[in-house]
């Protein structure tokens, strides 16, 4: 589906609805977006950029994609489709992946829909144009836009789940573009995940939990249901490795005695720790 068909785009600027006239997406007040070649569109505005070139660059998105397609994650993309099929309701509209990436969970997740016999739409975003440009290779059936979590650019009460995979959830915003009782669905990584690599890359290793979720009980979200997924990887070699490091903030915390001694490694079995929260909207509670 191209988002010329996406019936819920807002305006980033004013919040009213975008309307497809002639390639590209306008509001009620004039403003317009075009609908690039690739069938993205751009609803992030200059003014709400904090670089030139927000989100990930090309190298990382590219080292990504070929990390993702070698199968490393697919068990954390299996649990993610699991706990969506479990809990989205069957006249469900609108699926949202908010922070997608290049498009792997949010692609994997479209099939696994289908497959149940959902219509739901789908809609990928990302600060990233380049992560973005990458989504559309991958499924032209799902809307991908260059957007923010704090400005998702869809209608209020328009979405009946977001996930939000290894990202950074904005749950006022979050909250204000789901409907009633929808589902907010949280991956973050365990401590034990890529523990064997990060004892190479650093001096010391802090086992950290996941984020709390006091901020997210503040804006009206309830814990519903939640999992955890630990397993180790096939061996990783030399290119996948370096690959993993591009793709997360590892390669740019290390040492530099940290990089060359991950640089001499020829193989590694890793262990993916991942934790999932299923969170419900209940609504904005009262102060």
């Amino acid at each position: 589906m191209q988002p010329s068909n996406a019936t819920n785009l807002a305006c980033p600027l004013d919040g009213l609805p975008l309307v497809a006239a002639d390639r590209q997406l306008r509001c009620a007040n004039g403003h317009s977006f075009d609908i690039a070649r690739q069938g993205y569109v751009n609803l992030l505005p200059v003014q709400n950029k904090k670089s030139r070139a927000p989100g990930d660059s090309p190298a990382m998105v590219e080292a990504r994609h070929r990390f993702l397609d070698a199968g490393f994650y697919r068990p954390i993309s299996r649990q993610v489709n699991a706990m969506v099929l479990q809990h989205l309701p069957a006249g469900a509209e609108c699926v949202v992946d908010a922070g997608c990436g290049e498009g792997y969970y949010l692609d994997q997740l479209s099939n696994a829909l289908i497959s149940a016999g959902y219509h739901a739409h789908l809609v990928g975003l990302d600060i990233a144009k380049p992560a973005i440009i990458a989504a559309t290779r991958r499924n032209k059936q799902i809307t991908w836009l260059v957007a923010s979590n704090n400005n998702p650019a869809l209608l209020p009460q328009s979405v009946d789940m977001i996930l939000c995979m290894f990202g950074f959830p904005i749950y006022d915003a979050f909250a204000k573009v789901l409907k009633p009782g929808g589902k907010l669905l949280l991956v973050d990584a365990g401590p034990e995940h890529l523990i064997e690599l990060r004892k190479i890359i650093y001096p010391e290793v802090r086992k950290t939990e996941p984020p709390a979720l006091t901020t997210a009980g503040q804006a009206g979200f309830q814990l519903l249901d939640h999992a955890a997924l630990r397993y180790s990887t096939e061996d990783l070699r030399q290119q996948q490795i370096a690959d993993l490091l591009v793709m997360t903030p590892h390669l740019y915390r290390a040492t530099k005695e940290g990089k060359d001694a991950a640089a001499r490694l020829e193989h590694i079995t890793l262990t993916v720790d991942a934790v999932f929260r299923l969170l419900e909207f209940r609504g904005h509670i009262s102060a």
